[in-house]
């Protein structure tokens, strides 16, 4: 059956991708890291901000490979074995190792190639690819995201088991398998130190992808230029957020956060509006974060409404988690992480998949947005979540000490 015209069920009550088409979620007004062209959505923090059980809310989307396996998915996992076989015109799910046994990364190679359904022109074994023509009618004018879970061992609040590493880049190629102009995005921490972006990761909360310009220009690898700094994006793990009645977006802050650093942030913050430790470690059955490339939904939306054949045109999507730390060299290389926070697959299948979403403008009267929590009936189970990300708020605002890292 093609995948073009079928529909999905229902699963938990939630509205999957049915003929009519609804967004998979509305992520209007909610806090998010920009990670170079991406903005990183925590769905646990997004819970929180409607005081939701940060894991059982209206942002709570599950995804084990059952649930997932006929959704538009770009690796996954059981037993070592792929679970998807995805739309015409897509590859199909590139198969994930467990990090138990044998590798502890991730990245889209032949090793890991499950083949193609129909064909895709300029199809690379080494990224996921799909054809602008594929894509276009799966969205459905809906903006495209992608959907992530952290599938890492949990062992209390120790960061070394829970977190990982994840780096992306996005480009598309015409009908002569060239690179579009101003089309390469990416997940990137840009060359920061592997950290919360509290505590001098990269990212910036709030902030503008616009301003980042990759680095890339087609395949390519995580760079690295300075000793102890990385691309690799810090995923996972718990940090706490700090919100009351004016600051109604929460702000993601180090756990170990003092008043004298609260007092740098707006709204009158106290301790007691910091929040218990909240888990982006949520395992194979529930998506940590959504993440939109605006950029590359604005391009999208042109090339739709300009391109004769959008079958010859493809967008190329090269995912990489796990790394090897400093023992390893070239783009593997993690550089010098340290150790209070890992970097490679170690539990279970991380699910990668794609949905659609509504990212609207915030209300011109509330600078720090404050959205309208959504039916639960309302949001779906498709989505793509690369990277879980360590969250937090811009890095020159406030720097915690050493010694207030979430353990």
């Amino acid at each position: 059956m093609s995948n073009l015209t079928r529909s999905c069920t229902v699963v938990a009550g939630l509205l999957l991708f049915s003929a009519s088409h609804a967004a998979t979620i509305d992520l209007t007004g909610l806090g998010y890291v920009a990670y170079g062209d991406g903005q990183s959505y925590s769905l646990p923090i997004a819970n929180y901000q409607f005081d939701f059980n940060t894991n059982n809310g209206p942002y709570t989307i599950s995804s084990t490979p059952g649930q997932i396996k006929d959704l538009v998915v770009l690796s996954t996992g059981t037993s070592g074995s792929p679970v998807v076989t995805n739309f015409d015109g897509m590859d199909n799910a590139y198969a994930t190792p467990s990090g138990v046994s044998g590798d502890t990364f991730f990245y889209s190679s032949t090793s890991t190639y499950q083949g193609t359904e129909g064909s895709v022109a300029n199809n690379l074994d080494t990224t996921w690819d799909s054809s602008l023509s594929a894509l276009q009618t799966f969205t459905a004018g809906e903006e495209l995201v992608f959907f992530f879970n952290n599938n890492q061992t949990s062992s209390g609040t120790d960061a070394s088991t829970q977190t990982l590493a994840a780096w992306a880049r996005l480009w598309i190629t015409d009908d002569t398998n060239t690179v579009v102009a101003g089309s390469t995005f990416e997940f990137t921490n840009n060359d920061s130190p592997y950290d919360l972006v509290s505590e001098g990761g990269g990212g910036i909360f709030l902030g503008d992808p616009t301003l980042y310009t990759a680095t890339g220009s087609g395949p390519g690898d995580p760079d690295n230029t300075d000793p102890g700094d990385t691309d690799w994006v810090l995923s996972g793990g718990q940090l706490c957020v700090a919100s009351n009645a004016i600051v109604t977006t929460p702000i993601p802050v180090s756990c170990g956060i003092t008043q004298a650093e609260l007092d740098l942030l707006p709204g009158g913050l106290l301790l007691s509006d910091v929040a218990a430790a909240i888990n982006h470690n949520l395992g194979a059955d529930h998506v940590a974060y959504a993440v939109v490339f605006p950029e590359l939904n604005d391009l999208l939306a042109l090339l739709y409404g300009s391109i004769a054949d959008l079958s010859d045109y493809t967008l190329h999507v090269d995912v990489r988690y796990g790394c090897e730390g400093d023992a390893g060299t070239g783009w593997m290389d993690c550089l010098d992480t340290g150790a209070d926070f890992g970097n490679g697959l170690n539990s279970g299948f991380e699910q990668l998949f794609i949905g659609t979403a509504i990212t609207g403008a915030c209300p011109p009267e509330d600078p720090l947005c404050n959205p309208t929590v959504p039916e639960p009936a309302t949001l779906a189970l498709m989505g793509l979540g690369l990277a879980g990300i360590g969250i937090g708020y811009r890095r020159r605002r406030v720097k915690a000490r050493p010694e207030n890292k979430i353990e």
